[in-house]
């Protein structure tokens, strides 16, 4: 969730506005300040491996009537290196308040275009509107493959090897874990990061707010907020959807040990209603699913059944059932928040946040997975 004021809590719960600005980062400097934004598009999928993406519109004016439309690989908005840092903004009368959102880096530039007029003799630029496509920071690292084969150099530090390969600023919000074997890794610095993560820290790269590297773990925290019900609450509506589509109720991890022998470990599930087999031994009613996985790191058997476990924790019974909910803004949710969510008859229900959308609406949609 990100970090916000006490007093926002009482105003997103109330009659406040939002909109969203920016600042203009390049080489570590601002370059442009309070950007104004608009047609704004921005998503948060913690299923993909580029987790936050968006597009808008830049409307520019300069006090000298010069143009801002990007013409050459120097200028403002070029998309290559310069970074937004983008805000949203929440007023209530007196009150406002400018929420980090996250740091990007632009990385198209789909149209731009000026408006002129003649003045005393020459043409000045009234205004420049800039369409922008932006993507979180791991971006520039999944552009960026090793040269050559590369093993780790940091066994010490799981923590320390992922600053390394990643050249990010870190927030090591889980605890670090030593890298149990040299190995070589994959071509992908991005794969080498999620694989570090998953199978050392046994949580999912996050790049947060400030642009930093963090991760999130696997395993549920607790909820971080109540969506609730009624006319002060949050939920505008609120579906269910059901789709055997990536869930799994069988694990098998395949490694190599030190000593170079096989090592094979297995979870499933033995009971519920997605169980591997009925107790009989005869095929269940979901049928076997079965979800592999293959890693140098491991190095030992019972590495590769931890490994095993968590991942059916995660691609199991939770995966089954989807809520798209709609609800009124709030840009501190982010995806892999954990939240509870009020249902009709008192129910509540707890979920983990999937993907948010949002733009300049007084709403975000959001998928949250529950168990």
């Amino acid at each position: 969730m990100r970090f916000t004021s006490a007093q926002l809590d009482a105003v997103l719960g109330g009659s406040g506005d939002h909109y969203w600005s920016a600042d203009l980062l390049y080489d570590g400097e601002r370059r442009l300040q309070d950007i104004p934004i608009t047609d704004p598009r921005l998503r948060e999928d913690g299923g993909a491996k580029i987790q936050q993406s968006g597009s808008c519109s830049v409307v520019w004016q300069d006090t000298f009537g010069a143009s801002m439309t990007p013409r050459m690989i120097t200028d403002a908005f070029a998309p290559f290196g310069a970074k937004l840092r983008v805000y949203s903004n929440v007023v209530a009368g007196p009150f406002r308040e400018r929420v980090a959102f996250g740091v990007f880096d632009i990385t198209d530039v789909p149209s731009a275009r000026d408006e002129s007029m003649a003045f005393r003799g020459r043409t000045i630029t009234t205004g420049s509107t800039i369409e922008l496509e932006f993507k979180e920071q791991l971006a520039g690292v999944q552009g960026d493959d090793f040269d050559v084969p590369t093993s780790p150099s940091l066994l010490a530090s799981a923590w320390d090897e992922l600053g390394r390969i990643s050249g990010m600023q870190l927030v090591r919000a889980v605890e670090d874990k030593p890298i149990t074997r040299t190995i070589l890794y994959p071509e992908s610095r991005l794969d080498a990061i999620y694989d570090l993560c998953d199978v050392i820290l046994d949580a999912i790269p996050h790049t947060t707010a400030d642009g930093a590297l963090a991760a999130r773990p696997k395993v549920w925290p607790a909820a971080v907020a109540r969506l609730r019900r009624g006319p002060r609450g949050q939920l505008v509506k609120v579906g269910d959807a059901m789709s055997p589509s990536g869930v799994y109720n069988r694990v098998v991890v395949r490694a190599t040990g030190s000593d170079q022998t096989s090592i094979l470990a297995i979870a499933e599930l033995t009971s519920g209603p997605l169980r591997v087999k009925n107790l009989d031994g005869s095929r269940s009613p979901f049928g076997q699913r079965t979800r592999y996985l293959s890693s140098e790191f491991v190095t030992t058997r019972d590495q590769a059944q931890a490994w095993a476990e968590s991942t059916l924790a995660q691609v199991s019974v939770p995966r089954a059932r989807v809520l798209p909910v709609e609800m009124t803004f709030d840009p501190r949710l982010e995806r892999g928040d954990v939240v509870e969510i009020e249902r009709p008859g008192g129910e509540v229900l707890t979920g983990r946040i999937v993907s948010i959308d949002r733009s300049a609406r007084a709403t975000q949609q959001l998928t949250v997975e529950v168990p």
